[in-house]
């Protein structure tokens, strides 16, 4: 009699082992979408607030440079003597999430997921403008380069 007891409860906590992780996965398959989702717009985030912090550090370096941008060499002079303008070069997140990279190039290809910076005035941009290298859409449907 005790026998068939105890087995009774080996299948009872093995049904009980399967439901709770039957759970687990359902509640996986519906959250982790929007988890990505979540990552996805805090990268977004983040990348429009380096833009935003790299451009003013470029209007600091223009102020003090008596109206000349930064050159070819926009790494060194913003971050050089210690820093001055900028600590260092934050980090681009741009879609098909490559690895983050915070690489600034002066020639643009349209699609680097690097920073883009223009050094003199184009038919497209003007001299210090800095860009997103990026041909992609973000969440909200807007062209990356359009920032």
């Amino acid at each position: 009699m005790e026998s068939k007891e105890i087995n009774n409860k080996k299948k009872i906590n093995i049904i009980e082992i399967i439901v709770a992780v039957s759970i687990i996965l359902l509640l996986t398959l519906v959250f982790y979408p929007k988890f990505l989702d979540v990552i996805r717009k805090s990268n977004e985030a983040t990348t429009r607030a380096n833009l935003t912090a790299l451009r003013s550090a470029i209007a600091v370096y223009y102020g003090d440079n008596e109206g000349s941008f930064p050159s070819e060499n926009i790494v060194e002079e913003l971050t050089g003597e210690g820093g001055k303008y900028i600590k260092y070069i934050p980090e681009v997140y741009c879609p098909p999430y490559n690895n983050p990279n915070n690489n600034i190039t002066t020639k643009p290809t349209g699609n680097s997921g690097k920073w883009a910076y223009q050094v003199e005035d184009s038919a497209d941009r003007q001299a210090g403008e800095i860009w997103i290298d990026c041909d992609q859409k973000d969440s909200k449907g807007i062209v990356w380069s359009t920032y």
